[in-house]
């Protein structure tokens, strides 16, 4: 295996346990509500200074989505060699 395929595979791995570590910290799952709508209603809270910021866990697996499509990117890149 080459150092990008290995660079590429790290990348999905990453991609795909972010957003699986972060659902544990989740809170707003409705058991009769549908993938959508849970997946809109999902929040992290962070209580800083008082105040409880409520970030959507959709923001998370988009970031998840991102890195996944980075990991594939490289592997899939074709290698530029520069001919002289």
């Amino acid at each position: 295996m080459s150092e990008k395929v290995k660079k590429g595979i790290v990348f999905i791995v990453i991609g795909i346990i972010i957003p699986l570590i972060f659902l544990f910290f989740t809170s707003g799952y409705e058991a009769g509500a549908g993938f959508i709508k849970n997946l809109l209603a999902l929040k992290i809270y962070i209580r800083i200074s008082d105040k409880n910021i409520g970030i959507p866990y959709r923001f998370i697996v988009a970031l998840g989505v991102i890195i996944v499509y980075i990991g594939l990117s490289i592997i899939l890149k074709k290698d530029e060699k520069i001919e002289e």
